[in-house]
């Protein structure tokens, strides 16, 4: 069996990872730490280099756990992640959004991403322009936000967030009927699931190209 350590900005994620694996023969240890998310819904918590010597301390205390792989689901954790840190590290590192950029720049028409904290926004797309400029690519993406929505979500308001980020969806595919939309956030993957099989619409998130990449790097198994 695989172990996997999750390293997660918000305890939601848990389940939500969980079920990503479920057809694995895998053994998920989750970590939650909020702390980064927290400095960015307004208190001045931690320095970029302060949240950067954690992150590295995380990383650390996850491999002491004699795992085979890490999976950082925080967007904005995943930011921090430097090739340096990758390189010293025992076991691969894969990020939510890592293989998902891949996915993106690899396609030439326009699409339209969207987030739901405004946080991750500029990191999250200063490392997908990089991503695909690396390998000559030169998606045309539209950034759209769900104002006020990722409060709802810290406040553990769930059924409110997965509201607004259904009404988000709904108005989208209709201001741009003809353009994929893409979900670049972890916790707006069940309702864009589910919206997808109401509208018979597909709608692309990270945790399909997570799974891929990480079913084809690691030698993973499919329960029976």
């Amino acid at each position: 069996m695989t172990r996997i350590a999750c390293l997660h900005g918000h305890y939601s994620n848990i389940s939500l990872l969980s079920d990503a694996f479920v057809a694995f023969d895998v053994e998920l240890i989750h970590f939650v730490d909020p702390g980064l998310l927290l400095k960015n819904a307004g208190n001045p918590i931690h320095t970029t280099e302060q949240a950067h010597t954690k992150l590295r301390e995380q990383l650390s205390w996850m491999q002491s756990c004699a795992v085979d792989a890490m999976v950082i689901t925080c967007t904005q954790y995943a930011a921090l992640l430097t090739p340096e840190d990758e390189a010293t590290a025992t076991v691969p590192i894969f990020t939510i959004d890592g293989p998902f950029f891949h996915e993106l720049a690899r396609y030439s028409k326009p699409q339209v991403l969207l987030f739901s904290n405004p946080a991750t926004v500029q990191p999250t797309m200063e490392r997908l322009v990089k991503h695909a400029h690396s390998h000559n690519l030169h998606p045309e993406i539209q950034v759209s936000l769900v104002e006020n929505a990722f409060a709802l979500l810290m406040e553990n308001k769930q059924e409110a967030y997965r509201e607004a980020i259904k009404d988000a969806l709904y108005q989208l595919h209709q201001t741009f009927p003809d353009q994929p939309i893409a979900v670049a956030q972890l916790s707006m993957v069940p309702v864009a699931d589910q919206f997808a099989k109401e509208n018979g619409y597909t709608i692309s998130h990270p945790i399909h190209s997570l799974t891929s990449q990480m079913s084809a790097t690691l030698p993973l198994r499919r329960n029976r």
